[in-house]
């Protein structure tokens, strides 16, 4: 049976190089989301800026022992299921890309509602530095993961 057309057309990695990927996006994604969180807390005072960036990440590495850890594992259990050379895209399950859906959405209508900044910057930075605190389970995955073969 010939191969499908989209088949083809699919982009195919290695799972080191999925993890690499998932690494990247999660602390990239959670990087951007901190620094945003930190750039909308530019009004008010410092001493109330400092206490909601802390307590955001206090509260987000919380969230990442607690709830994006077990996230990330499954991801890295899911990479690791697929076959050598799957689709760079699978690297996330279907629930997880709905997940990620989500949470686009979400970011885009707390942008939009009139809270205040403090709230925002709170939020931003708890999810932000939850993600970037539990992609080191995904950048651990990928650094002791077995080398590929070209």
């Amino acid at each position: 049976m010939p191969p499908h057309f989209l088949d083809r057309l699919t982009p195919r990695a290695y799972p080191r190089t999925r993890l690499l990927t998932a690494a990247i996006v999660w602390s990239a994604v959670g990087m951007f989301l901190s620094v945003k969180g930190i750039y909308l807390s530019r009004e008010g005072s410092l001493f109330f800026t400092l206490a909601v960036i802390a307590t955001g990440v206090a509260l987000g590495i919380v969230k990442g022992r607690f709830i994006l850890d077990r996230v990330a594992g499954k991801i890295i259990l899911h990479i690791g299921g697929k076959p050598s050379r799957a689709c760079l895209g699978g690297l996330f399950s279907v629930r997880n890309w709905m997940l990620i859906a989500v949470m686009i959405i979400f970011g885009r209508t707390l942008s939009l509602l009139p809270i205040a900044a403090g709230i925002k910057t709170g939020l931003y930075v708890m999810v932000g530095s939850g993600l970037a605190y539990s992609s080191r389970l995904l950048w651990r995955a990928w650094k002791t993961s077995p080398a590929e073969i070209a």
